[in-house]
């Protein structure tokens, strides 16, 4: 076990203490529910899609859940 620096935050030392989440990546979430899930998490402004990645994922959404609110 190594020694904590000086000045460093300790280890909680109750039990709720180790309860504190810790931030998870986004993408990292939705890779995982793709790889073991099988789920597809994509936001329609994802710069890495085109245009033709995004009409087709909004007919997939309109079809499956219905129109936006606000949309056309």
């Amino acid at each position: 076990m190594s020694r904590p620096l000086p000045g460093a935050p300790r280890e909680p030392s109750c039990v709720l203490g180790r309860m504190i989440p810790t931030s998870i990546a986004p993408d990292a979430v939705k890779a995982a529910g793709w790889r073991d899930h099988g789920l597809l998490v994509v936001a329609l402004n994802d710069p890495r899609l085109g245009w033709a990645d995004r009409e087709l994922i909004r007919t997939i959404g309109e079809k499956l859940y219905g129109t936006r609110e606000g949309r056309r």
